[in-house]
């Protein structure tokens, strides 16, 4: 059995047998550009009498140039042209070693297969180039988009980057005046600890009790001062009397309520409270804003 192999690299052709693939096991070497591949993955099994890959070649090249020779041919004779509408068209084929040519005969209109391929190209769509105003407009609409979003990210974020960038909060002021908002102190509960709270009955006057207790800022900025909801409840656990401490009844005078707790800071809250002859067994604070 014979084979034909070609190198990948430079595809030239080699005439092997059984004999010659088994010796490495399918490797074999190329001897125009030396490289070495396995013959196994690229054979070709070809007829006995074949002794050389330069005579498989020019076979190969003769069957290529044969089925480019084809012809179709297309033609409709002066006698069929008269009986159209009894008989129709005819459409005949014919190959190169047939009688009928195109110079014997004027009315053959013979199409060859690269005219047909160039008609066929000529006939493809072109691309249809992209607008470069729709691309503009796009992007355009895209950054507008992005801004919008930033402001609106802003505008409800205004009161946190006031407090973490000062340096932001002059421009954010101004900005307010001009879209009716304000930039208030921060209100983060969470932030502020209650510190030890005590209650004690007043030495001077009955019915009075002293309420002490203290809160705490822990944010890195100051926060608004929080009100302080006040319970007291008897030895039923039932509540007496529930207030609500606003930050002017515990701030003393020369402290605003504007200016905010600072960071960090420490307040200490004393604050007297009237109960009227009411057993007061007990208490509850809870911060709200």
């Amino acid at each position: 059995m014979k084979y034909i192999t070609s190198c990948p690299k430079c595809e030239t052709n080699f005439l092997l047998n059984d004999a010659l693939i088994k010796a490495h096991r399918g490797k074999v070497q190329c001897g125009s550009c030396e490289l070495v591949f396995n013959a196994k993955t690229r054979l070709t099994e070809v007829d006995d009498d074949i002794t050389s890959a330069e005579e498989y070649q020019a076979i190969v090249e003769e069957h290529e140039r044969d089925e480019t020779e084809e012809i179709t041919l297309t033609t409709t004779p002066d006698y069929q042209r008269e009986n159209n509408e009894t008989s129709g068209s005819f459409i005949g084929e014919f190959s190169p070693d047939t009688t009928a040519s195109a110079e014997s005969d004027p009315a053959l209109e013979i199409i060859t297969t690269p005219i047909v391929d160039d008609f066929m190209n000529k006939r493809k769509p072109s691309k249809i180039p992209s607008k470069p105003s729709t691309t503009i407009l796009l992007s355009i609409l895209s950054l507008l988009l992005i801004l919008s979003a930033s402001i609106q990210s802003i505008y409800h974020l205004r009161v946190k980057i006031a407090a973490e960038y000062p340096q932001f909060k002059p421009l954010l002021v101004k900005a307010c005046a001009q879209l009716n908002c304000t930039i208030d102190l921060p209100k983060e509960l969470d932030l502020i600890t209650i510190g030890d709270a005590d209650m004690q009955e007043d030495d001077n006057y009955q019915s009075v009790i002293n309420f002490t207790s203290s809160i705490t800022n822990n944010a890195n900025y100051p926060q608004a001062y929080p009100n302080i909801e006040l319970t007291l409840t008897n030895t039923d656990d039932k509540v007496i009397i529930k207030k609500l401490i606003l930050p002017k009844d515990y701030l003393s005078s020369d402290q605003k309520a504007e200016d905010g707790l600072p960071a960090h800071e420490v307040k200490t809250i004393k604050l007297p409270l009237y109960v009227d002859k009411t057993s007061v067994a007990g208490y509850r604070i809870l911060l709200v804003y």
